[in-house]
């Protein structure tokens, strides 16, 4: 895909605007500022030369995007980025930018031709600073032993002694690593992005990273280990020992609470052994999904913002926000677009997350109580008739993350058997839960079954 008709269309727009443009600069710098919605838009107002064009700035020439310009160039940006998916709307818009001045000066057509291959030159400048890099996330693993390396999929835990040898000691040395606790952490989460630009890259690497956190979390959760030390150390942690001070009539005290760090050692090993489970490989499917989305939605990105909302539950110390993070968390399992009426939602949520867990786990009754009861709650917080800053005990009678890691589990077999690839979904994912509903009617399902992953 190079330029569209509406690129066209919009690239001599912002032509005309040019030129309308500098005639007013030329004539009154008044009504020149009259041509921008906002101050913002008037800083941005020069088309600069690119860096890499080799120009002094003597012979530079002044080019002028109105805001009307500006917001013509942010859609061509967009439309671009719909096919590319290896850039930032902002980094297009640069390179438009970029190309466009030295359209501009070299007096290039802006006919079909021209905008096709002013276009072509952007994308491929794009396609040319794109890169694939390697980011290591500090990661907390205690019990994590320091002859073990954990691939899951694309990504890997591994210890963190030998890259840290790598890196230059320099002034950035000292900020980010000499002056952090070096015993806050013991290895570092490996992620691989493959080629796309920075700005998208590292964006993309903290996603995958926050996903793997949840896929562990949903893991330690599932073997009933307390495990608030394995953390990633570029989010909220909690640690072995927090306290506050608090004052009354002049006397001030100390409080807080301390946990003492649990074996982890195996449940690292039982991990490992999940990963080469069906389980695993489709953990190890979405890790290459995540680490190189397209804008095409598919079914594996409902069970990536699964995981992801999971973690980020087990991360928040407010259990009413814990709630409603949890039934995000199963409504990207269930919830399917434009096929209820409100008074069907509540009841297809409950229907299908019993389902999805009696159908591996345990009996359908209890969790569809127990679906009722956190889908309510959370309603109550979302909704405002409950205040979650007001709310001290959430007094749910069970624990939700418990409720939350079985469906996610089952819904990781279902989807894959469904195709994690699959795009306009809606009708086969409506249908799955059809004939679960169907199965879940039989009385077996209504006896508790030893849990397993």
């Amino acid at each position: 895909m190079s330029a569209t008709n509406e690129d066209i269309k919009d690239l001599n727009i912002i032509l005309e605007e040019i030129k309308n443009l500098r005639d007013i600069f030329n004539r009154s710098h008044k009504l020149y500022k009259k041509e921008f919605n906002s101050d913002i838009d008037l800083i941005t107002a020069v088309l600069q030369s690119p860096q890499n064009a080799g120009e002094s700035i003597e012979n530079q020439v002044q080019f002028f995007l109105s805001s009307k310009a500006q917001r013509k160039l942010h859609r061509i940006a967009k439309r671009q980025c719909l096919s590319l998916e290896n850039t930032t709307v902002d980094e297009c818009i640069y390179e438009i930018r970029s190309e466009m001045y030295l359209h501009l000066k070299n007096n290039r057509s802006f006919d079909t031709s021209g905008c096709m291959k002013l276009i072509s030159r952007v994308r491929k400048n794009i396609d040319k600073k794109a890169q694939g890099i390697t980011y290591f996330f500090p990661f907390n693993a205690p019990s994590f032993s320091p002859k073990k390396e954990i691939k899951i999929g694309s990504a890997k835990i591994i210890q963190k002694d030998s890259v840290y040898a790598k890196v230059k000691d320099d002034s950035y040395y000292d900020i980010f690593i000499k002056n952090n606790n070096p015993d806050s952490f013991n290895c570092l989460l490996s992620i691989t992005i493959p080629k796309c630009s920075n700005k998208m890259s590292k964006s993309r690497a903290q996603n995958v990273a926050a996903f793997i956190y949840g896929v562990i979390k949903v893991f330690t959760t599932s073997y009933e280990i307390k495990a608030n030390q394995v953390n990633l150390m570029n989010n909220p942690t909690k640690n072995n020992i927090n306290h506050y001070i608090a004052s009354n009539h002049d006397e001030y005290w100390i409080g807080g609470s301390y946990a003492f760090g649990e074996d982890l050692q195996d449940f690292w090993n039982s991990f490992e052994e999940d990963l080469e489970t069906d389980l695993g490989l489709v953990i190890k499917k979405l890790i290459l999904r995540a680490a190189s989305p397209t804008n095409k939605e598919c079914l594996a990105d409902r069970l990536i913002d699964a995981f992801y909302w999971f973690g980020d539950a087990s991360r928040d110390n407010n259990s009413s926000a814990q709630i409603v993070k949890l039934v995000t968390a199963m409504e990207r399992l269930v919830t399917v677009k434009n096929e209820e009426k409100n008074e069907d939602i509540t009841e297809n949520f409950c229907r299908r997350i019993s389902c999805l867990i009696a159908i591996y786990h345990s009996e359908i009754d209890e969790r569809y109580k127990e679906s009722k009861k956190i889908y309510k709650l959370r309603s109550d917080f979302v909704h405002g008739s409950q205040s979650i800053y007001k709310t001290y005990d959430t007094e749910l009678g069970f624990d939700p993350f418990k409720l939350a890691y079985p469906a996610i589990f089952s819904a990781c077999i279902g989807f894959y058997q469904l195709g994690l690839e699959l795009n306009s979904y809606e009708t086969k994912l409506k249908n799955m839960y059809s004939e679960l509903s169907k199965i879940c009617e039989d009385d077996k399902y209504r006896i508790k079954k030893v849990m397993s992953s």
